[in-house]
């Protein structure tokens, strides 16, 4: 009698990974550079989408922020051996922090976040994504760079979801609030508010991004829908997730 072991395996899809490293802030008050730190970290914390996915469509993209120094490009993210190349053109101050820089290690190799990081009272510019992009002069501005992050992380995450059966129910949702958000900032802008960054225009925004049910959550959980008469949708990731592998044994 012969017996053999058949194995039928999915080889699973190796992902990004994106770790950072650990910090000490020395700044003695609240930064600007602070917010978008916090909603990066949030973001990447939800799992929800790729890292991959969330590193070339957010991190490292030229419609969210494009710093350009010849052929040297940083975004929210530069090349840690590159930062220093990278600065405004009006006033050649670093994009990036030169000391103590915030650092995530993207495949083992080291990328800084963006620090210059203006607090003038731009307001978010709503159609900034579906432009052409142009590399930044100067500082970045805050609550285009918040919108902008907000933006394509909802956009990225419905366009992945459609490639997962059965998600009908949680597209529906997302995009719900999706809209809801971009409407109420549309408002802020029409109310013409003071948009400095420790203006009701800022705090405004910020409140409004708290709010966003998707953005604090992770696989599994499950949000109030209020649009839906069941009340509830439970929150998946926007990627398939490996199953175990699958022996068959035959004997002849």
């Amino acid at each position: 009698m012969n017996i053999h072991a058949t194995t039928t395996q999915e080889t699973p899809f190796v992902d990004m990974t994106i770790c950072k490293q650990p910090r000490t802030e020395i700044a003695k008050k609240a930064k600007t550079r602070m917010v978008v730190e916090s909603l990066i970290d949030q973001l990447l914390a939800t799992r929800l989408i790729r890292n991959d996915r969330f590193f070339e469509q957010i991190l490292y993209n030229k419609d969210i922020i494009w710093i350009q120094n010849g052929e040297v490009e940083g975004h929210l993210f530069a090349q840690a051996n590159l930062t220093d190349q990278l600065k405004t053109k009006t006033n050649s101050f670093m994009m990036y922090m030169p000391t103590n820089p915030i650092v995530y290690e993207v495949n083992g190799e080291q990328y800084h976040l963006i620090t210059r990081i203006d607090s003038t009272r731009a307001k978010p510019n709503l159609d900034r994504l579906s432009q052409e992009p142009n590399p930044v002069l100067s500082a970045a501005r805050v609550n285009d760079l918040l919108c902008s992050i907000v933006i394509r992380f909802y956009e990225t995450y419905m366009n992945d979801l459609e490639q997962i059966p059965h998600q009908d129910k949680l597209i529906a949702f997302a995009q719900q609030e999706y809209t809801q958000f971009l409407q109420a900032v549309k408002e802020l802008n029409d109310y013409h508010f003071n948009w400095h960054p420790r203006g009701n225009g800022h705090e405004l925004l910020l409140t409004l991004i708290d709010q966003l049910q998707i953005l604090k959550s992770q696989p599994g959980k499950v949000v109030i829908d209020f649009t839906n008469t069941q009340g509830y949708v439970v929150v998946e990731p926007a990627y398939p997730v490996h199953q175990p592998s699958k022996k068959a044994v035959g004997a002849i």
